[in-house]
């Protein structure tokens, strides 16, 4: 059992060998690559690969698991900004600050709001949302899509629906523990044509880039990162993000990220309702012992 320490949160397994941290950068690598191309920092699948496999405390795992999508989307928003065919030009960086403040505000509500809510109702309930959002977009027409780094210029309306958009993405992550890059990006991709997928996507990374590091600054003032898996992850996740805003920019891509995005909303949907089930089960057994 592990002990805990100051601040009350588990203390996290010894050191790792140099071999497992560089087993954890080539995961961190191709985990950021992915979430790279489709819009997402990659914690969904970095925090349950750190409790179940790397048998990390959970809130060791949430925390360390930050590093890679804190440099994952830094990298990746970086990168996109070095390209000639960047999506990140010109009043798009409006767009970016307004989801920004909106998500840093909806973090800090859904932070308050977390312990006062009926979570499980919440989750079914998205993830419905999540497979009409995931089918919406395995099946959209492709639109003749803008060019790269093509002029938006949001009015006001715009960059409040960019707010509520960011507020949401924020409020949603405490009680669900999902990324904003989850919600901001078919949110963004729906909302403004002109942008087209890859500008959505670039968009959603660059507040998370900002919504992420916040977080794991919190977390590590907290001392519950394990900064050796952290360091590991992070030179994984920087590199592997690199790689995948290349991939995404090459030719027909934006279908792929596309579909990879409607996917990954339905594993996310199948992870909630099989927590709902979870839930009900053991009320269930709890009601049958009492009876």
């Amino acid at each position: 059992m592990s002990e805990l320490n100051e601040q009350g949160f588990q203390q996290s397994p010894p050191t790792p060998p140099l071999g497992a941290r560089f087993r954890l950068s080539l995961m961190g690598a191709g985990v950021s690559c992915y979430g790279a191309i489709c819009g997402i920092g990659g914690g969904l699948f970095m925090t349950p690969i750190l409790h179940y496999v790397r048998k990390l405390p959970l809130k060791n795992a949430v925390a360390t698991s930050l590093s890679l999508v804190s440099a994952a989307t830094i990298a990746a928003t970086l990168t996109e900004m070095s390209l000639g065919k960047s999506e990140l030009t010109g009043d798009r960086w409006l767009i970016v600050a307004a989801l920004v403040v909106g998500s840093l505000v909806g973090a800090q509500a859904g932070f308050l709001v977390a312990k006062r809510i009926n979570v499980t109702k919440l989750k079914m309930i998205f993830a419905v949302v999540l497979v009409i959002t995931g089918l919406r977009l395995l099946l959209q027409q492709s639109p003749t899509v803008a060019a790269a780094g093509m002029e938006v210029e949001p009015g006001t309306v715009d960059l409040l629906l960019s707010t509520v958009v960011g507020f949401a993405s924020g409020f949603l992550a405490p009680l669900l523990g999902i990324g904003g890059g989850l919600v901001a990006v078919p949110a963004l991709f729906f909302s403004f044509p002109d942008l087209g997928y890859l500008g959505a996507r670039a968009c959603g990374m660059a507040m998370g880039a900002c919504a992420s590091t916040r977080s794991l600054w919190l977390y590590s003032r907290a001392g519950v990162v394990d900064k050796h898996r952290a360091v590991a992850l992070a030179i994984g996740a920087a590199l592997g993000a690199c790689v995948g805003v290349h991939i995404v920019h090459t030719e027909g891509a934006d279908q792929i990220a596309r579909v990879l995005m409607g996917v990954t909303l339905w594993i996310v949907s199948v992870r909630f309702l099989w927590d709902v089930y979870k839930i009900r089960r053991a009320e269930a057994k709890d009601r049958g012992a009492q009876a």
